[in-house]
Formats: C-alpha cells, sequence, structure tokens
C-alpha cells in the first residue's frame, strides 16, 4: 500500500520498522527539523523495532516535511502523533488528499470523529477510523534507528465511520499491523471507552496530588504503573465507575444506542494485556504485575542541579485531559450525569498545565476551544444521540 505515515516519535518509528519493509511508506514530520533528522538517522540502516517475537527493520520511501509531497497518491494515512496534532496534520494534507483515502488515528483518543468532520475539510468518500489505544507499550532506544516494543495488546477495540465501510477498512488495517481488532458500533463508544483518560490522569493524580513541590533524586522517580497504590487503584475505579453511570444514563435515553465496548477499566485491563498479568484478581495488582508495563516509570523533567521533579506536561496530561477524560465529562454533562471524581482530577490537573477548561462545574473555560469536548463543537443532547457520527456540509463527506 502506498501509506502516509505522520509523526516521529515512539509510536511512528515503530510503524516505521513494521511497515517499511513492504509498504510504500512516506512519513510526514512537520514538527522543527523532526523530518531532517530522521532522515540523517535511517538512511543507512532503516529503523529496527525489537518485538517480543523477534525483530522488524523498515525503511521509508520518502520522508517529508512538506504536506503536498506526503500526501500525494496515499491511499491511507495512518495518524502517530498526539491528539493535539491530528487537527493541524489533517489541515495541512487534506486539500492533498484524492478522494476514498483512508484516515486512521492510532489511537483516536476522544471526540477524534468531530474535529475530523467539523473542522477539516476532508475529500469525499473519506473512511475514518480510530483505534481505542496504540497496540504496542513501546519506547525509542536510539532516536530514528532503534524502537523497543515493551508488550503488544491481545485485541485492540476499533471504531469506523461510515458503517458500510467497517469490515473491509478493519480487514485491510489489522493485516497492516498484524494484531486483532474489535469493531465497536460508533465513535461516541469509542470515546467513553478510551482507557488512557482514566489510567494516566488518575495515576498522574495518584502519585503526584499531593506533592510539595520539592526535587527528588532522578533515579528514584516512581514507577508509574508499578506504582498504583490503594489510593490510586481507588480512584481509578471511581473513574471508571462513572464511565459505567454515564454509559447507563445514554442508554436509557436511546435503547438503540451500542456502547457495549465501553467495558469496566479491570475488564478491559485484563482483556487488552491477556497472558501478560501475574495477578489480574484487582485492580491494583493487575497494574503492579502487568509485565507490558514493568520498569515504566513517572514522567519527570530534569533541573540543572541533576534533580527531577514531576513533568506535568507530559502527555498523560496535556494528551489525556483535553482530549480524553474533559470530552468524556462534557458528554457526561449533556446527560447531566454527575462526575464528582472525574470533577476532581480535571480540576487538579488544568491547575498543573495552566489551562482552565472547567469553571464552577461547568465546561466554559477560554481552553476548551483547545480541545475535543462536545461543547466546543455546539453538539447538545439531542444531536449526540440522533447523529452519533455527525456531518459537516463543509466536509464533503
Amino acid at each position: 500500500m502506498k501509506i502516509t505515515l505522520c509523526g516521529a516519535g515512539n509510536a511512528a518509528q515503530l510503524l516505521i520498522a513494521l511497515l517499511g519493509r513492504t509498504h510504500e511508506v512516506t512519513v510526514f514530520a512537520p514538527l522543527g527539523d523532526e523530518a531532517e533528522r530522521l532522515r540523517a538517522a535511517c538512511a543507512t540502516t532503516g529503523l529496527c523495532a525489537l518485538f517480543t517475537d523477534g525483530v522488524q527493520l523498515g525503511r521509508p520511501a520518502r520522508i517529508t516535511a512538506d504536506a503536498q509531497t506526503a500526501a500525494q497518491r496515499a491511499e491511507m494515512v495512518l495518524l502517530a502523533t498526539p491528539a493535539f496534532a491530528h487537527e493541524p496534520v489533517l489541515a495541512a494534507l487534506a486539500p492533498h488528499l484524492a478522494g476514498g483515502v483512508q484516515i486512521a488515528a492510532l489511537p483516536a483518543r476522544g471526540g477524534f470523529d468531530w474535529m475530523a468532520q467539523r473542522s477539516v475539510a476532508l475529500p469525499p468518500r473519506t473512511t475514518l477510523i480510530g483505534l481505542q489505544s496504540f497496540p504496542w507499550a513501546c519506547r525509542i532506544r536510539t532516536w530514528g534507528r532503534t524502537v523497543e516494543a515493551l508488550g503488544v495488546k491481545a485485541e485492540v477495540d476499533a471504531a469506523v465511520w461510515p458503517a458500510e465501510k467497517a469490515e473491509e477498512a478493519l480487514a485491510q488495517l489489522e493485516a497492516l499491523l498484524g494484531v486483532r481488532l474489535r469493531l465497536c458500533s460508533n465513535f461516541l463508544a469509542l470515546t467513553l471507552a478510551n482507557p488512557s483518560q482514566l489510567i494516566h490522569p488518575g495515576i498522574m493524580y495518584g502519585l503526584f496530588h499531593g506533592w510539595d513541590g520539592a526535587s527528588f533524586v532522578c533515579e528514584e522517580a516512581p514507577l508509574f504503573y508499578g506504582g498504583v497504590d490503594d489510593f490510586t487503584a481507588g480512584i481509578l475505579q471511581a473513574l471508571s465507575d462513572e464511565v459505567q453511570l454515564l454509559r447507563r444514563a445514554l442508554e436509557q435515553c436511546d435503547p438503540a444506542l451500542d456502547l457495549r465496548c465501553v467495558e469496566p477499566l479491570d475488564v478491559w485491563l485484563r482483556r487488552a494485556y491477556a497472558g501478560q498479568i501475574d495477578d489480574p484478581s484487582h485492580l491494583r495488582s493487575a497494574f503492579n504485575t502487568n509485565r507490558a508495563y514493568a520498569g515504566l516509570r513517572a514522567p519527570v523533567q530534569r533541573l540543572e542541579n541533576g534533580q527531577c521533579i514531576p513533568d506535568f506536561t507530559h502527555r498523560y496530561l496535556s494528551e489525556d485531559l483535553p482530549f480524553g477524560l474533559l470530552v468524556t465529562k462534557g458528554v457526561a454533562a449533556l446527560v447531566d450525569v454527575a462526575t464528582p471524581v472525574m470533577d476532581r482530577i480535571v480540576a487538579w490537573a488544568q491547575e498543573r498545565l495552566g489551562r482552565s477548561y472547567l469553571v464552577g462545574g461547568r465546561i466554559a473555560g477560554p481552553d476548551v476551544t483547545n480541545s475535543r469536548a462536545p461543547q466546543r463543537f455546539g453538539i447538545g443532547l439531542s444531536e449526540l444521540l440522533t447523529t452519533v457520527a455527525p456531518v459537516s456540509p463543509a466536509s464533503g463527506l
């Protein structure tokens, strides 16, 4: 296939290695000098990905920061970027994409379909695909040369629009990635079922809600998933319970709405990492003994004195709040479902980020315009229920 792969981080570099050997991969890396750096790094040997069951070596056909060059002849666009980059990247590519292109977000995060359909003039007959999460936990070992896949999910949920394209689109993407994909009926289900919106802000809150501003030795940064204690597990469980309460409220509003993909967090964790969790009996132990998470530490910022402090600008908050938890909070507000724990996490996280999304319990802060909450798009409850994947006339879809 002729694939345009967007991004140059952990996920993108793994996909270059995975797909570059057998497909024509054009890497679109418009940020700073990433295209030039990546071109120089993998010019000789390509990119090597270390999987638990072997090694993949792939080389992109081209690497560019030019949107027109990147979009030429693309049959599929893979968004392997943070969620905040989805909109500007799609806006740059869209004028140069041919009709009938497939656009897959790996992962989609919350409200991906609203953004794509309402904020970007996509070409006719576009198919949108969103994954619930990236199939691998991965980390770059040597930038532009080697990336390591720490673990692979047994199954990943996905949504497709329009629905009649679902079977064909998922079969094709499943074959490309070599990962089993499970179809969710709609993008609303995928938005609510996003596990990262609960896990990442929830664990950050659990680890650092009482942080007093003191620095610490970098090597003593707490384990992230392995650092889940009883308090943090309780926060995660409460967030999951609130999502389930929201799911039931939506199903009562419209019994025809299929939200079966919106599972409790512990159910998702055991299914996604089947065979990789040594003790799945409790939520805490399921995180602590998940071999795919082993050794991963909390994000930190290094200070000039060699000490470290928590990195509150990391994607665990900067992405998973405005493109995750806040989106679900926005849906809950439309259904008038109370989410006190969600509100607590959003209020704490927005303060750490220096943003204002939630004001007086309402999604009305000035930074909502830089989120994907339904309130940004003027979506009300009736529209949410009657048009699960609404279409903007300007999009050409």
